[in-house]
């Protein structure tokens, strides 16, 4: 028992696991007309979201970003490895740049891209720009609130606006201020495209909306990767307003680089001056000094015995002027530096003629992250974990400067200390020079050497002031901005193609569902598959006046021929073989299979009787076309004495025994030794019985007789019988141990049937 209920589980799981795709094909070509409307209705929803949606232009930009702003020449390696200084220009900063709020902020409020027009039209809106037949003007857009509404020209010089439900807000003319809460607003008129009846819609967005709605349509990315040059791409409804976005960001970043630039210059100026003017006084005083030594001392120049040594002494005094001049240079940075007066985070003066280039880059570095910290201080708090970090970023930047400078003074200081040693070895033989000449020489080093300092800071402002007017672009366009030659939405070809699929798709998956959930019997595999019997045959779906006893049908015929050979085959020699005819459920065809068999046998000369054991619900009559009350269940329950009083002839060797009225019990009458008696008795007179009973799968009356018979034959319609019941005919074989059992398929397509059988249209048709 146990292995009996693994076999129905495996069986079932392999009837959920089967789909048959030829019949599944075939379900699909029946409903065709489903699909001659889904794809022509799914074609036209395509078609109208083709025509209705506004269509969107991908305006794009070639820009190649210069490193002029940079000059980061030599970098120490440990600054190098953490990461402080890079050789070259990150794009990606500037792609950073571009991209931020703040820059498309300004070009926002620049452009007035914070208010949009647009012109509905019957399937789809029209985005204006420069086109606009209005212009609306606000005198505080600041205080801007999402607002939308209607301008309608009634005339020349006659408006009306309309609220976003058509409700009258204003009507006057053009250039009258109108009240809109916190701001006024005037309408102005484009003489050369207005005209009465002009309606447009308005909508007036904050200019942070505005700017975020850009921002989220600006797309910048690297064109290649070790390249500097970036695409820049909008999505925009109106091509010319992408256009003049993207020149108006290009120009405006460009802006900002070059008042980045000038800010450092003019804080090196500063710088300069600052110190330009300490030095002038020190030069002054020591002017003073040389020439009231000169006059106390009434000096002249240097003796000709000490000409060459004096000489030697001025080339070591010129190498320590100039490392006196960088020395006092690097101490001012320092200084300048360290100076704790203002505030923490401030520009250092570049471009001083150091010859550390280390420290040149460090001082660039330190500025343009001072200068990012700014821009970002303009849209977020000091709070921000961002400023923070930049922050930080600094503290230790600032710290890498510290200890380069002391590197730069440590090194200039052994240099010094060296050329003084070699000039006092020169100071040693002027020692016949007087005292005086020594001393004045002194005062005019010193003199010297603040002259030289002057006229290098000179030099060094005129650099700077130089620099502040020729600073170039950092941001070149290579490629202008164009929309293309066509919009990049709606994309028709796949709507179209979309909508074809959905329009297959839709009935497929329709028929699919149904299929799923059809939990009937759908192939003849699916029979082999659950059943231990072998399949007789089949025979397809015919129409009620077709499946009439009395009427010839071809491929009916033709089928019951085959089964009568194939059931003879598995009884052999049997003289009168009594068959069993039963189904799953009712409906089966199970009563047309059992007359059909039954006029088969007896066109092959065997005499045949037909008798109706389905005395719950005969149908047999019903073939024939006649009604008979007395029948089967009158001789069982002893009402008519006599069985052959109630057979009736139909033609040549078939008689037929009709089941009668429905008695009480009908599995007793059945199971009782009338019935026995009544085969014993039929044998004896006739070639074969076949017995008409109820379904087996929900009946017991069935059993009874299967016992008796010689052979059974089990009637399985297609999408009648559940797929649960169909295993439980297998109780034939496990319970009546019913050795020459088959199954008979009814209901099959006509397409594979007739397949099958050839020409079996033909045939009816010749025979009606």
């Amino acid at each position: 028992m146990k292995m009996i209920n693994q076999d129905n589980n495996l069986l079932q799981t392999e009837e959920e696991e089967y789909f048959d795709l030829k019949t599944f094909f075939y379900k699909i070509l029946a409903r065709w007309w489903w699909f001659a409307i889904s794809i022509p209705l799914c074609a036209l929803i395509a078609l109208y979201i083709c025509f209705s949606s506004t269509p969107v232009y991908k305006v794009g930009a070639k820009v190649m970003i210069s490193d002029s702003k940079k000059g980061e020449v030599g970098v120490n390696p440990m600054l190098k490895e953490l990461g402080l200084f890079q050789g070259t220009m990150m794009v990606e900063n500037e792609i950073v740049e571009l991209k931020s709020k703040n820059l498309i902020l300004d070009v926002v409020k620049e452009l007035e891209l914070n208010v949009d027009y647009t012109r509905e039209k019957v399937l789809r809106e029209e985005k204006l720009y420069k086109d606009s037949p209005f212009r609306i003007l606000v005198d505080l857009p600041e205080n801007i609130k999402d607002t939308t509404f209607y301008v309608i020209a009634k005339g020349a010089d006659k408006i009306e606006v309309l609220d976003a439900d058509k409700n009258m807000m204003f009507e006057g003319n053009f250039s009258q201020a109108i009240s809109m809460g916190e701001y006024r607003m005037t309408v102005e008129k484009n003489d050369s495209l207005l005209q009465v009846g002009d309606e447009v819609r308005v909508d007036l967005l904050s200019y942070g909306k505005a700017a975020t709605d850009f921002h989220k349509r600006l797309e910048i990315s690297l064109l290649e990767k070790n390249a500097s040059a970036v695409g820049v791409s909008l999505e925009e409804t109106n091509p010319g307003k992408g256009v003049d976005f993207l020149y108006t960001m290009i120009r405006r970043y460009n802006q900002n680089g070059i008042e980045d630039k000038q800010l450092v210059s003019e804080k090196t100026v500063e710088f300069i001056n600052e110190r330009l003017r300490v030095i002038n006084q020190e030069l002054g005083d020591i002017e003073n000094s040389a020439e009231t030594f000169k006059k106390t001392n009434q000096l002249t120049n240097l003796t000709s015995d000490a000409a060459l040594a004096m000489e030697q002494k001025k080339a070591t005094d010129a190498e320590l002027l100039k490392l006196g001049t960088e020395m006092d240079v690097v101490k001012s940075v320092r200084a300048y530096l360290e100076d704790r007066r203002g505030e923490e985070f401030r520009i250092l003066p570049e471009q001083l003629g150091l010859t550390d280039e280390s420290l040149n880059s460090g001082i660039s570095k330190y500025n343009e992250m001072i200068l990012r910290r700014g821009k970002l201080l303009q849209s977020a708090r000091e709070s921000n974990p961002i400023v923070l970090g930049l922050e930080a970023q600094l503290r230790e930047l600032k710290s890498s400067i510290r200890s380069a400078i002391a590197n730069v003074e440590n090194g200039l200081d052994i240099k010094i200390k060296s050329l003084e040693r070699e000039s006092q070895q020169v100071e040693d033989k002027l020692t016949s020079v007087p005292t005086q000449e020594k001393q004045y020489r002194s005062i005019a080093r010193e003199q010297e050497l603040k002259e030289n300092l002057f006229l290098f800071l000179m030099q060094k402002r005129e650099e700077a002031e130089i620099a502040k007017l020729i600073y170039v672009a950092t941001a070149k366009i290579i490629e202008d901005p164009s929309a293309g030659d066509a919009p990049v939405e709606p994309r028709k070809a796949l709507i179209m193609l979309v909508g074809l699929i959905i329009g297959v798709g839709i009935p497929v998956g329709i028929i699919f569902l149904l299929d799923i959930l059809n939990d009937k019997v759908r192939s003849i595999d699916e029979v082999k598959q659950a059943l231990p019997f072998p399949v007789l045959g089949d025979i397809p779906e015919l129409p009620q006046e077709e499946v009439i006893l009395l009427r010839e049908n071809f491929s009916l015929s033709e089928s019951m021929q085959v089964i009568r050979e194939k059931l003879n085959y598995m009884l052999g020699e049997k003289a009168c073989p009594v068959l069993v005819v039963t189904s799953g459920v009712p409906g089966e065809g199970k009563t047309l299979v059992a007359a059909h068999l039954a006029k088969a046998y007896a066109k092959a000369g065997k005499k045949t009787l037909l008798v109706g054991c389905d005395l719950r619900n005969p149908q047999l009559h019903s073939y024939l076309h006649k009604n008979y009350s007395r029948g089967l269940s009158a001789y069982l329950a002893g009402m008519e004495p006599e069985w052959r009083r109630l057979v009736h002839s139909l033609e040549d060797n078939l008689s037929v025994l009709f089941g009668g009225d429905v008695p009480p019990n009908p599995v007793a009458l059945l199971s009782s030794d009338r019935f026995k008696t009544l085969l014993e008795e039929v044998k004896g007179e006739y070639d074969c019985i076949i017995l008409d009973t109820p379904p087996v799968g929900i009946l017991a009356d069935a059993l009874t007789m299967v016992s008796q018979a010689d052979a059974c034959v089990c009637v399985v319609r297609l999408n009648v019988l559940p797929r649960g019941l169909l295993s439980s005919l297998r109780v034939l074989e496990s319970e009546q141990h019913v050795t020459n059992c088959g199954v008979l398929v009814n209901g099959v397509s006509k397409r594979i049937h007739y397949y099958k059988y050839g020409y079996g249209n033909y045939y009816n048709k010749q025979n009606r």
